[in-house]
């Protein structure tokens, strides 16, 4: 405000800024109801319209386009910088005396939920998702209900701090809204917004967005989340388990978390490794949240009203002027990088993964019988360590104490005694010696046991190095975290020292030897994933995934004109007619640029180009109807036959399309149901005792 002043050349007057915030609510309603009033002229004023159209290359379907693994890709994550002070009365005391904060005196807005809720998820909607509510849904199966394979096995989840219960959350009382949790399409549009209440990132924000995707998105959606892993088993141990089934809902893990997750979870999860989507690295939330943190001191202290007024206007401008305008660009990069890449053959690749998954498995657990076999081992090398030592404490030329020769033969008969009860415990008939087989077998699972132990602590140590380096170098980190990090990597240094030494010891006593490393190769690894075999896949996976990637970009690079052809204009109302044209020129201003994008991207690639740059037509939206339940179809061209013939019967009878919701291909299919939950039952849950829709 004071800007604007001296642009004026008038003094500054302290009333000046709430004048120009009561103008600015004023110019802001006006907006809004322009808006409603071109929406409605438009036929798009249903609450889940922009939901459902939002992104062209996501959502629109066309005529004889390829089907695709995942029919569209999205990400979600929370975010603590947007948060807003509570307004509460002057701190008092309790009857104890003790300074207890005062009550709060924020005034109920009635406007508040009129304001971006084309965009906010309502708090009561997200409330019903708490864990509370859940359990007690989980309580009317819990006879039938198996844990999952990963929760019980994987143990990444049990590390995030997000996924921790409700009760153990702290809870920030000096702000009312703790921060935003977001979804997102691919492209960048936002699809939905949830305001987190005096909480951190709890499971109940991402199972209420879920329960949103899941009513307004088609079937085969894939979810991105930094937690993919863990609220995988929250979904399908909540109400929402049979939709998400039936619908082909999956949760992924974004690259970028790849090295918090530990390799199994990764081969089941991390966006790299999954087939289906292309070059995506589900990541799109962490590059939203690096612009939108800016806005973090203007909504620190602003009203219920202003802040929702402000992130709403900033959601528009984002996805009108940033997300759509840079669309093509999106598109064409992503094709490019797949140029990048190059394309060989990678016949070999998905084998190598499945053998790969395979190996992890079955190192998830050693069986009971392994377990006994290295004790009784590792309890014989330790009985002849002492014998050893009790030897020379007894020999004639030995200096020890009649105290130390008492302690080494108190430890040789203890060590004695755990490996009688050893061989009573495994049924030994015969002593193992250092020639028996059985001990050769049992070293190599020890010492196989030591390698892999130390090169996890080694990697471990390493990835937190490289963190405190680049917190390290960050812009606004102050001089005294500095100088806390670096004596930090000092001692962090001597720890990586001594792991590096006890992974070469260990890598040298497995068969064949493990890889000796080196300091400086050690501190040059991003990670130590890097070894050359899985450098190699990792550069397989890449060209993998460029060929998918390829798929995509054709699909939604077509897609992406359709939104122009959609406008209509009102001419029975002049005034509503400008604010249509002028709706229209915000989208189209930037088709020009997409198409010479478009057109640069099929001259520069030339014949390697694969799609086309001609429009499609959109597949019409048919309502659903309880006229097609209980209908039982037995193939695809049925299905389409009958879905439009519906279609030209509502039609027919006026029934307007925006009111209805699409209607999958392979809706009403029981087979397909069938085999759509069996399969993704058999990734996410270790039972087959599911429980029916009917129940959700």
């Amino acid at each position: 405000m004071k800007t604007i002043t001296d642009l004026h050349g008038t003094p500054f007057k302290p009333y000046s800024a709430q004048q120009f915030s009561t103008a600015f609510d004023l110019y802001s309603g006006t907006l809004e109801q322009t808006d409603d009033l071109v929406n409605k002229a438009l036929g798009q004023d249903s609450w889940n319209w922009r939901r459902k159209n939002c992104c062209a290359g996501c959502m629109y379907k066309l005529e004889g386009e390829e089907e695709l693994e995942f029919s569209m890709l999205v990400t979600m994550d929370g975010n603590d910088s947007l948060k807003r002070v509570l307004r509460r009365e002057p701190k008092d005391f309790d009857e104890n005396g003790n300074l207890v904060p005062g009550a709060s005196n924020e005034r109920v807005d009635p406007c508040v939920s009129k304001v971006g809720n084309e965009y906010f998820v309502p708090r009561e909607k997200v409330d019903l998702w708490s864990k509370d509510k859940v359990d007690q849904w989980q309580k009317d199966w819990e006879a039938r209900k198996k844990k999952s394979w990963e929760e019980k096995r994987s143990g990444t989840h049990t590390r995030w701090k997000n996924l921790a219960d409700d009760s153990a959350k702290r809870m920030w009382g000096v702000y009312d809204e703790t921060g935003i949790f977001l979804c997102l399409c691919r492209h960048g549009f936002v699809l939905l917004v949830e305001d987190m209440v005096r909480s951190g990132e709890l499971s109940k924000y991402a199972l209420a967005a879920c329960a949103e995707l899941l009513e307004d998105l088609n079937r085969g959606v894939g979810s991105g989340y930094d937690v993919g892993c863990g609220s995988a088993s929250t979904l399908f141990n909540s109400p929402l388990s049979a939709k998400a089934l039936l619908k082909k809902f999956m949760f992924l893990v974004g690259a970028f978390h790849s090295h918090a997750h530990n390799r199994l979870c990764q081969l089941l999860y991390l966006a790299t490794y999954v087939s289906g989507l292309g070059l995506e690295d589900l990541e799109g939330c962490e590059r939203f949240f690096s612009k939108s943190n800016l806005m973090a001191a203007s909504v620190r202290y602003a009203s219920v009203f202003h802040r929702r007024q402000i992130l709403a206007n900033y959601f528009k401008h984002f996805n009108t002027n940033e997300t759509y305008a840079n669309l093509s660009k999106f598109l064409s990069a992503l094709y490019q990088a797949m140029e990048a890449a190059g394309i060989d053959d990678v016949a070999e690749f998905p084998r190598r993964l499945q053998e790969e998954f395979t190996f992890l498995k079955s190192l998830i657990a050693e069986s009971n019988e392994d377990i006994l076999q290295m004790e009784y081992y590792q309890r014989l090398v330790n009985l002849a360590d002492r014998r050893l030592k009790l030897e020379m404490t007894k020999a004639k030329d030995s200096t020890a104490s009649a105290t130390a020769r008492q302690h080494a033969q108190e430890n040789f008969n203890k060590a004695w005694t755990e490996v009688q009860e050893t061989e009573v415990g495994m049924g030994v008939k015969e002593p193992w010696t250092d020639t028996s087989p059985e001990w050769a077998e049992a070293a190599h699972l020890v010492s196989t046991k030591r390698y892999r132990l130390a090169l996890l602590k080694l990697e471990r140590l390493v990835v937190q190095r490289m963190f405190e380096l680049t917190k390290m170098n960050l812009s606004q980190t102050g001089y005294k975290l500095r100088k806390h990090i670096a004596k930090a990597l000092q001692v962090r240094s001597q720890a990586i020292w001594n792991t590096l030494n006890s992974y070469n010891t260990a890598a040298k006593s497995i068969v064949p030897p493990g890889r000796q490393l080196s300091w400086g190769e050690v501190i040059e690894y991003a990670f130590l994933a890097d070894f050359d075999l899985l450098r190699k896949l990792a550069k397989l996976n890449e060209i993998q995934r460029a060929r998918e990637e390829i798929t995509r970009c054709n699909i939604e690079i077509q897609r992406a004109f359709l939104t122009a052809k959609e406008v209509e204009f009102r001419e029975s109302n002049p005034a509503l007619s400008w604010c249509i044209r002028w709706y229209q020129f915000r989208r189209e201003r930037y088709d020009l640029t997409h198409m010479e994008r478009f057109q640069n991207l099929a001259k520069k690639v030339g014949a390697r180009f694969t799609g086309t740059l001609e429009p499609g037509v959109r597949l019409q939206e048919v309502p659903e109807s309880s006229a097609m339940d209980g209908v039982v179809e037995t193939g695809r061209q049925e299905v389409e036959a009958q879905a439009q013939a519906l279609a030209q019967q509502m039609e027919a009878a006026g029934a307007s399309d925006e009111e209805g919701e699409e209607l999958d291909d392979e809706v009403g299919v029981e087979e397909d149901d069938a085999q759509v939950a069996e399969q993704l039952h058999t990734i996410y849950m270790a039972s087959e005792d599911v429980p029916p829709t009917g129940e959700t």
